[in-house]
C-alpha cells in the first residue's frame, strides 16, 4: 500500500498556480505524491507560527508542529492518536484525520519520505508518502 499526507490548502487549488513563491515546490509536490498513493490524507500543522500567519501568533505552534511531524515520519500511530485535539484547533492545525492515518499506518512496517517541510506563510505544511516495508 502507497499513503500520501498532503495539506489541504487553497493555495494548492488550480486557480493559484501562478503565483510565485514557495507554492509552485509545493503544488508539484503534492500533485507526485497524490498521483503515486493509493490513498491520500488530509493534514497540516499550526498557522499560527508567527506574526504574519494567519492566525495570531502562539508560541506553542513551532513545538506542536515539531512533534506532530516526529510522529508522522517515525511513524507512530499511537502518537498520532494522542494528538491534543483542542490544541490543534486552538493553533489551527488540521489534524481531523490523524486517526483515520494511524489506522492505516497501525501494525505495519512504513518506509517515508518526507517529499515537503516548510511553512510558507506561517502554515506548517508537509507532504509525505509511506510505503509498506514488504511491498
Amino acid at each position: 500500500m502507497r499513503i500520501a499526507v498532503v495539506p489541504d490548502a487553497p493555495v494548492l487549488r488550480p486557480e493559484h498556480a501562478s503565483l510565485v513563491g514557495p507554492a509552485p515546490q509545493l503544488r508539484a509536490a503534492v500533485a507526485e505524491a497524490t498521483a503515486w498513493a493509493e490513498r491520500v490524507v488530509c493534514l497540516n500543522g499550526s498557522a499560527r507560527r508567527t506574526t504574519t500567519s494567519p492566525g495570531p501568533y502562539d508560541e506553542r505552534a513551532v513545538s506542536f508542529d515539531r512533534a506532530l511531524l516526529a510522529a508522522l515520519t517515525t511513524p507512530d500511530p499511537a502518537a498520532l492518536r494522542g494528538v491534543d485535539q483542542a490544541l490543534a484547533r486552538e493553533l489551527w492545525a488540521d489534524v481531523s484525520a490523524a486517526g483515520e492515518l494511524a489506522d492505516l499506518l497501525e501494525g505495519k512496517e512504513w518506509s517515508v519520505r518526507v517529499r515537503y517541510d516548510d511553512a510558507p506563510y506561517g502554515v506548517a505544511w508537509w507532504v509525505l508518502c509511506y510505503e509498506r516495508a514488504d511491498g
